[in-house]
């Protein structure tokens, strides 16, 4: 591999996208390899509790949480 081809693999790998599937969020890389497992209260907790970069620099990916996890987050937080 050149250098150009090894640095867009890690940048690749590097990528990190969330999804969240009920109580959990499922974190896969950017090859599809899930790479993190978390409940979906403690990264809404955290969300609620930190500004976005904070976020992002702590866990590496943007976050927001869906469905009825938005008012439980918010309320786990001490937000409502």
């Amino acid at each position: 591999m050149d250098f150009d081809a090894i640095l867009a693999h890690k940048i690749k790998m590097s990528i990190k996208t969330p999804k969240q599937v009920g109580s959990m969020v499922f974190v896969h890389n950017g090859a599809g390899e899930l790479v993190e497992t978390h409940k979906t209260i403690e990264l809404g907790k955290a969300f609620f509790s930190m500004s976005n970069d904070a976020f992002y620099n702590t866990y590496g990916f943007n976050f927001v949480p869906e469905g009825k996890y938005w008012e439980r987050s918010k309320r786990a937080a001490g937000k409502m």
